[in-house]
């Protein structure tokens, strides 16, 4: 234990001196010993954060010469996520580096905090705030997991091979992912990054933060274009409920106009934004929204009289298995925001965040659980890709739920959107090699351009994949990079550096042998999927389920 700390301390000591973080303004702040008073509740600190991840990740990091400036202090990123030129007082009251560092751990001035007795820590924009309790990051970690996939499990449950093969995998999967959840959070600290593509650059170089930052950017892209897919599948159980199934051969009522008319009018109009303030709330109840399509398996299991389909006791095939993985994967993803999430913890500790990441993870293995496992007894083999397409909109509770995830969809589309709208732009930055003055003068007209073209593509593609596994088997696969291959080549990385400084010889090659299994793992998921979505896009009929 304590060579492990003796190589923390050097290694943060190594890692300030060479500055791979950027300080910006605004810092949030924590107190050393013991944890800060926060202000505010539960329920008041879960609702102000809950569209700052991942909306406000400061993805202009990704830039040198952004990340440089930064470090200078001549530009600061401010409440809206956007890079500005600092004031001269500003320049003038930023100490040189260090100075800084000798500070780095002594109390702040009263101007910093009222309380005199808090420590500034670098790298969080004013975007995002801190102070917040490990509840409150869990909560933000199940916000961020709970979604789509809800829709997607019950089918997954089949592909798995029936509720006992399906509770096993999950059960692997989780432990694997608590642990490149925790591999991220421990290389920020020693690292001193806030962000999960700063980490990367500390840990493995500024290739693995590019191939971070677009694997998020298409992460996020794919979500989006799920979101589009679920809005149509919703339209179309209220139309063919009320309708009759021949709906879609009314042009109005075909889901390519209701999803294209829902995108633009409802969607595209919060994407120019510089904010996203006013959807607080109701991204918070998003979390509410898929919670009420899990009580809906359970309500339809005990009110439904039907006959399921073959329930199965084993996989039909291995490739079956592997290619319902992603599935699962995706379904706990929340790697992307923990270490912004960590970072702006009022206790910013590793037992702290263990603490968060425990109850997430519970929490969210109990309700894919819950819905896995009564969709897939209600319906079987039978069950659709959206759980939601077989239940029947005349019931009050059914078409509660399918309003909800409507709303759900159209206030989540636009965070997510940010998110990788910010990636691209800093990706842009630095491969085009833009100075800070053309970054900060061409910001609104490369906000319009990549929006006007991100919601185009998005909506395209909506409309053309046939159902949300297509999408969801994508997204799994790009998951499997995100919570493996990485955070692998980050306990790769963490091995070897530990293996030169000569601690823990012992740990530091299960480390490495550890962190190898994890790549593998997730670059044969990575691979199997790829191989499954190409052969269901060509197999797979392109009309609607409901539609006849």
């Amino acid at each position: 234990m304590e060579a492990s700390q003796s190589f923390k301390n050097r290694t943060m000591e190594s890692s300030i001196v060479m500055d791979s973080s950027t300080r910006l303004r605004g810092s949030v702040v924590v107190e050393r010993g013991h944890q800060r008073k926060t202000s505010g509740s539960f329920i008041h600190d879960s609702i102000n954060s809950s569209v700052d991840f991942p909306a406000y990740i400061p993805w202009q990091t990704l830039s040198t010469d952004l990340s440089d400036r930064l470090r200078q202090g001549s530009v600061r990123i401010n409440r809206s996520n956007i890079v500005e030129w600092a004031t001269i007082k500003e320049e003038t009251e930023r100490s040189p580096l260090l100075d800084q560092l000798a500070r780095k751990y002594e109390p702040t001035s009263a101007s910093d905090d009222s309380s005199g007795s808090d420590y500034s820590k670098p790298g969080v924009t004013e975007a995002l705030r801190g102070g917040s309790s490990w509840r409150v990051g869990a909560f933000l970690l199940v916000n961020a997991a709970l979604g789509a996939g809800v829709l997607n499990y019950p089918v997954a449950y089949d592909r798995l091979g029936g509720l006992t093969a399906a509770t096993l995998v999950q059960l692997v999967i989780i432990a694997m992912l608590a642990t490149t959840m925790l591999i991220l959070i421990y290389c920020s600290d020693i690292n001193n990054d806030s962000t999960y593509h700063d980490v990367l650059l500390s840990m493995c170089g500024k290739r693995a933060q590019q191939l971070a930052a677009a694997s998020i950017m298409c992460t996020c892209f794919g979500i989006n274009v799920t979101f589009l897919i679920i809005i149509g599948d919703q339209y179309d159980r209220m139309f063919a409920t009320y309708m009759g199934p021949q709906f879609c051969h009314t042009w109005y009522l075909n889901r390519n106009f209701t999803i294209s008319i829902t995108a633009i009018v409802c969607i595209w109009t919060m994407c120019y934004f510089k904010r996203l303030d006013f959807l607080r709330y109701a991204s918070t109840l998003g979390v509410f929204a898929m919670l009420y399509v899990v009580f809906l398996n359970v309500y339809e299991y005990l009110i439904l009289d039907t006959k399921p389909g073959p329930i199965k006791t084993s996989p039909g095939s291995m490739v079956s298995l592997f290619a319902a993985l992603p599935v699962v994967c995706f379904a706990y993803q929340t790697h992307e925001i923990v270490v912004p999430i960590y970072a702006c913890m009022a206790d910013r500790k590793l037992k702290s965040f263990s603490k968060a990441t425990a109850l997430a993870l519970f929490l969210l293995f109990f309700l894919y659980c819950l819905s896995g496992t009564f969709g897939y007894l209600t319906f079987g083999a039978y069950v659709s890709p959206d759980i939601m397409q077989m239940f029947d909109a005349r019931d009050p509770v059914v078409a509660a739920g399918i309003f909800a995830l409507i709303i759900k969809m159209i206030t989540t589309y636009a965070p997510l959107m940010f998110c990788g709208r910010g990636a691209l732009d800093g990706l842009y930055a630095e491969l085009s090699k833009l100075s800070a003055e053309d970054f900060i003068g061409g910001e609104l007209r490369r906000r319009i351009i990549i929006t006007s073209v991100w919601n185009a593509v998005v909506l395209l593609l909506s409309i053309v994949t046939p159902n949300i596994t297509i999408a969801i088997e994508l997204l799994g696969s790009l998951a499997s990079c995100n919570v493996f291959v990485f955070p692998g080549l980050c306990m790769v990385a963490l091995a070897k550096r530990m293996s030169r400084l000569g601690t823990n010889v012992l740990f530091s090659k299960a480390l490495h042998i550890y962190g190898l299994l994890v790549i593998l793992t997730g670059a044969f998921i990575f691979v199997i999927v790829f191989i499954q979505v190409i052969n269901d896009l060509l197999y797979s009929e392109g009309e609607a389920l409901l539609c006849k």
